[in-house]
């Protein structure tokens, strides 16, 4: 197309949780170890209670797409896949990966532009959470919503 520049990157090798890495850091600019893993009640692994604020619910949904998955008999945080790049917008690419891969790289797309989102709102009190005993002691269940793309 006239006047439209097209940037194309594609992202190959490793595990979905490298993946996403990546997916974060192309889609935010921020890293997700560094900005998000321990962010909250629910960022990182595990997570209980009540989330704190729409970056956290984020992460909370993320874990239930991941769940969903596990019921499939998929290991998302193990499956990798590919995605590209194109004009700015993440693609997931279904050829190249596994059904379950491919299921994970939608997953972790759809929350990391949730994290996009919700960039003006994060909190960086809430960032290694030193509260994270007082989120509770019961994980919230998991939306229909928030089921597998």
């Amino acid at each position: 197309l006239p006047g439209m520049v097209v940037f194309y990157l594609e992202e190959k090798t490793g595990s979905s949780f490298w993946q996403f890495q990546r997916m974060v850091k192309h889609i935010t600019g921020w890293s997700a170890l560094f900005s998000y893993y321990g962010y909250g009640c629910y960022c990182g692994l595990g997570g209980k209670g009540t989330p704190v604020d729409d970056t956290d619910r984020c992460c909370l949904a993320h874990d239930c797409c991941y769940e969903r998955l596990k019921q499939l008999g998929c290991q998302p945080v193990l499956n990798g896949y590919q995605f590209h790049i194109v004009s700015r917008t993440v693609v997931c690419d279904p050829g190249a990966s596994c059904l379950c891969g491919w299921r994970a790289c939608e997953c972790d797309k759809q929350y990391a532009y949730c994290f996009k989102e919700n960039l003006p709102t994060y909190e960086k009190n809430f960032k290694h959470f030193s509260g994270r005993a007082c989120c509770g002691r019961h994980k919230l269940q998991c939306q229909e919503r928030q089921g597998v793309p």
